[in-house]
């Protein structure tokens, strides 16, 4: 039967007098090590708000969050998953704008600085969203946000 330390919580074995972590001696507790005490998760499941963070990555995760079924299911993840899809949409919306805008007035060198300002603002924006995903938290962003809420409440 395996035991173990009371100090350190390391596995140890009955023939040990020592733990092998620690070094101490002394008295151990029994563990059983059936699949009855281990601690019950179902293989393979993501956890809901690294689920929510991972959907931010790309559109590709939200999308695939979004039709598979232990998160289709859950508010939390798919309201993330929309608000990242909002987000990319609203993404490509700019860079669009910003396309036609420099082809049409021809004002290249202006947008360069521009582009590259909204690029690092999206990143940023990006990131805090998937920070407060982790957190477990819903952060909806002003526009984009009550949107996803509503996607998000639809069963």
């Amino acid at each position: 039967m395996t035991e173990v330390c009371a100090a350190c919580g390391a596995p140890t074995y009955d023939e040990q007098a020592a733990c092998p972590q620690c070094g101490r001696e002394g008295r151990h507790s029994s563990v059983a090590t059936s699949a009855a005490a281990l601690p019950t998760r179902e293989q393979g499941r993501v956890p809901e708000h690294l689920a929510a963070a991972l959907a931010y990555i790309t559109v590709i995760p939200a999308i695939v969050f979004l039709v598979t079924k232990p998160y289709s299911k859950n508010e939390f993840v798919r309201f993330h998953a929309y608000q990242c899809v909002a987000v990319a949409v609203a993404t490509t919306a700019v860079a669009v704008l910003f396309l036609l805008l420099a082809n049409v007035l021809a004002i290249n060198l202006l947008l360069i600085p521009i582009s590259l300002i909204a690029a690092i603002g999206i990143s940023l924006l990006v990131l805090v969203c998937m920070i407060k995903a982790y957190q477990h938290e819903i952060y909806p962003l002003p526009v984009l946000g009550r949107w996803a809420q509503k996607q998000s409440l639809r069963s």
